[in-house]
């Protein structure tokens, strides 16, 4: 996998002091997307991450859930919610 922040800043500078830390949004959004999950939309009420899926994703969130919820909540949010409205 590429490190992202190195194609920014030029290979060899990348270090924890220059790196800066994304926002809970962003991470959220970045692990949302390591699941391949089509058509997600992702709601910040903090401390409320609100996932909103269409119709013919919400089995596989609902499989995913222990996953999602274990790598999503050191994020920041303090509860992870699944909209029904799709």
């Amino acid at each position: 996998m590429v490190d992202l922040w190195q194609e920014v800043i030029g290979e060899g500078k990348n270090s924890m002091e220059t790196q800066p830390e994304l926002s809970p949004m962003k991470q959220a959004e970045q692990l949302i997307a390591e699941f391949e999950i089509e058509g997600v939309s992702l709601y910040d009420h903090k401390p409320v991450l609100r996932i909103q899926v269409p119709d013919s994703q919400f089995a596989r969130v609902l499989e995913l859930r222990d996953t999602l919820v274990e790598k999503l909540k050191p994020t920041g949010f303090r509860f992870i919610s699944v909209d029904l409205t799709g």
